[in-house]
């Protein structure tokens, strides 16, 4: 056996990969394309097309498109604007 594979051998031996490490590696996730797809599906079920939602929540039709396609991070003021204007409530919080 080589001195390369011996190291690669001792050093697969030293990787623990514990239930805890796991879940950390599980709970990656883009939580701006959670906002989007609830943020669509929100505008959908209520029947409104993104310039309804702009002039409900006081924003504009361009801002609500780009939050739409990634293209802008919504700030929590604007999350409530827009929560608001849908007649939902906002709700921000950590979860395991």
């Amino acid at each position: 056996m080589s001195g390369f594979q011996e190291y690669l051998d001792d050093a697969l031996k030293k990787v623990s990969f514990s239930e805890k490490e796991s879940i950390k590696r599980n709970n990656d996730y883009d939580v701006f394309e959670e906002i989007r797809e609830q943020l669509i599906k929100a505008r959908e079920e209520a029947n409104l097309t993104q310039m309804d939602l702009a002039r409900l929540s006081g924003l504009t039709q361009s801002y609500i498109s780009n939050i739409e396609n990634g293209s802008n991070r919504p700030t929590i003021t604007t999350l409530k604007k827009i929560a608001d204007a849908l007649g939902k409530r906002l709700f921000v919080g950590f979860n395991d």
